[in-house]
């Protein structure tokens, strides 16, 4: 399924170390307090870490980086390309986690978003997330609240 003006097909597939330089490229252009390879090197060792990424033809477009232990999973850090937002990639992403939480039999899905990023709580609102909480100024670069999302996988 085309998803995007270049016409190219867009898959969601599991993360290889050899897209790490992709990753970092992408996670430097959408956070200001990014992760280090370091930390994605060490995190996606873990068993119940698994990383997806979105690709059209060879080029990764966003990606994802879940976390499941037992009957939860939390969505640690998810991003998409500034030149490939706004034509429902996320969205794709979004519902590749919801298919994997059914699989695993997850009840519950979490998830931490900045409190002034009002498109990225409306799209995990659109998908039935709902905000159970503030963690007052939880970000170390600008100090802003996260609000603590979470939805029930039905």
């Amino acid at each position: 399924m085309s998803e995007n003006s270049k016409g190219s097909e867009l898959n969601i597939v599991r993360f290889d170390p050899s897209q790490i330089d992709e990753i970092m490229k992408i996670e430097v252009e959408a956070f200001t307090l990014p992760w280090s390879r370091q930390s994605y090197e060490e995190v996606v060792a873990l068993d119940t870490v698994e990383m997806w990424v979105a690709k059209s033809g060879d080029e990764v477009v966003a990606y994802m980086l879940i976390q499941r232990i037992y009957d939860e999973m939390e969505l640690h850090t998810f991003a998409v390309k500034s030149s490939w937002r706004r034509k429902g990639i996320g969205r794709r992403m979004l519902n590749k986690m919801l298919d994997l939480a059914r699989g695993y039999d997850v009840e519950r899905i979490y998830l931490l978003v900045r409190h002034y990023n009002v498109s990225a709580k409306n799209l995990y609102e659109s998908l039935g997330f709902k905000i159970i909480g503030v963690r007052k100024n939880y970000y170390q670069d600008d100090g802003a609240d996260a609000l603590v999302m979470c939805m029930n996988v039905v």
